[in-house]
């Protein structure tokens, strides 16, 4: 699934995009062959707050379908408002708009209180069962709208770990026969 190696991603990617990358997982490669490990794809904005992720790998389409919605939701937003607050619920509603339409669940009304009706701190997002429920895509539209555009350090982690469902890793890749 080398999407990136598709000349229209890689051509999109060149004129809308700074590229970088981070190992936050294990794999093992034998021979030519990666086994295991998984990835994520973020669009930040210049500062690292996160616009969109991509859980998992996807082919060219894909890559290039969310890419589009990343950049022109950010030219969208751009419009409306340049503001943090303002910007942030112009995103928060960006996500909770294709939460509800591509995952049945609508929670375009702004976020209640974290905390409970009997006074007790409401589990994080990633514990709720509406959240367990949903594909990977739609646990990363529930998390942005949730914290929408967050920086990518406070978020990664819960990208990787509780919609990817892999552990967060800094062992360096297993080569296969080496000591």
């Amino acid at each position: 699934m080398n999407a990136l190696a598709n000349d229209e991603v890689g051509k999109y990617f060149k004129t809308h995009f700074v590229a970088s990358y981070q190992k936050v997982g294990n794999f093992r490669i034998d021979g030519d062959q990666k086994q295991g490990g998984n990835v994520a794809s973020y669009f930040c904005t210049s500062d690292g707050r996160v616009i969109h992720v991509i859980a998992g790998p996807v082919n060219a389409k894909g890559l290039l379908k969310e890419a589009r919605w990343a950049v022109e939701t950010w030219k969208l937003a751009q419009l409306a408002t340049n503001e943090g607050p303002k910007l942030q619920a112009f995103f928060r509603n960006a996500h909770a708009v294709r939460l509800w339409k591509e995952h049945g669940l609508d929670l375009r009304k702004p976020p209640q209180s974290s905390w409970s009706a009997s006074g007790n701190w409401a589990p994080p997002i990633y514990e709720q069962a509406r959240f367990k429920a949903l594909s990977q895509t739609g646990r990363v539209h529930l998390l942005l709208s949730a914290a929408p555009l967050i920086p990518i350090a406070n978020v990664y982690r819960v990208v990787f770990e509780k919609v990817l469902d892999e552990p967060v890793s800094v062992r360096p890749v297993e080569m296969a026969g080496s000591p």
